[in-house]
């Protein structure tokens, strides 16, 4: 597996479009890593400080090449792509951030979970199958995403705080493939890093970790 930061330049009207599409935008991200299933997160980050130059974590089985995606010249500024060799024990403690859609299905309807309460319930809910313990954790609303093509508009929000892996190979296989409903949305992708680090997907803790 592997963990990449793509940096799209969003001054170029190609990347607006697809952003504005978040098929198109999967699509894309689909052929450039050459996986059915891809996952992946666009950073929200003020983009005045970037230059309008926007991250996008993926995560993928295959190693994503831009020159694969159809894009044209200018669509990307860069990618970043390292072994996804992250360090999972029965026992670890971890820092956690995932965009996630918190939903409940009620008689063959899915609904988006609105309460606090009842969004923190839900991941609570998610950790059992995944391989892990909720230690602490928080939620914030982090607005909808919509697509047009599928008719479908979804709850964002964001989750952060600390979980203990109990089963790695559940653990591992959330963090490969992502938790919840809206994957190709951009929702779902799980990313961990210990206590000492500065850098939410571990980039530079995997580069200079002797597990890779």
């Amino acid at each position: 597996m592997y963990i990449s930061k793509v940096l799209i330049d969003v001054k170029i009207p190609a990347v607006r479009h697809d952003l504005n599409s978040p098929d198109l935008f999967y699509n894309t991200i689909k052929a450039m890593t050459g996986d059915s299933k891809p996952v992946y997160r666009i950073e929200n980050i003020p983009l005045y400080q970037t230059n309008f130059v926007q991250p996008v974590v993926v995560v993928s089985a295959s190693r994503p090449d831009i020159y694969k995606s159809g894009k044209p010249l200018g669509y990307f500024q860069g990618i970043e792509t390292l072994d996804y060799a992250l360090p999972v024990r029965e026992g670890m403690v971890y820092r956690f951030f995932m965009k996630a859609n918190p939903s409940v299905k009620i008689f063959f309807k899915v609904y988006d979970v609105d309460t606090d309460e009842g969004r923190l319930k839900w991941f609570e809910t998610e950790s059992s199958p995944n391989g892990f313990q909720v230690i602490d954790c928080k939620c914030s609303d982090d607005g909808y995403i919509v697509s047009h093509e599928k008719g479908k508009k979804l709850s964002s929000v964001i989750y952060e705080g600390a979980l203990k892996i109990y089963d790695k190979n559940k653990f591992t296989a959330a963090l490969f493939n992502g938790i919840g409903r809206g994957r190709s949305l951009g929702l779902g992708l799980l990313s961990v890093e210990n206590f000492a680090s500065k850098n939410r997907n571990m980039t530079e803790e995997m580069k200079n970790s002797p597990h890779q």
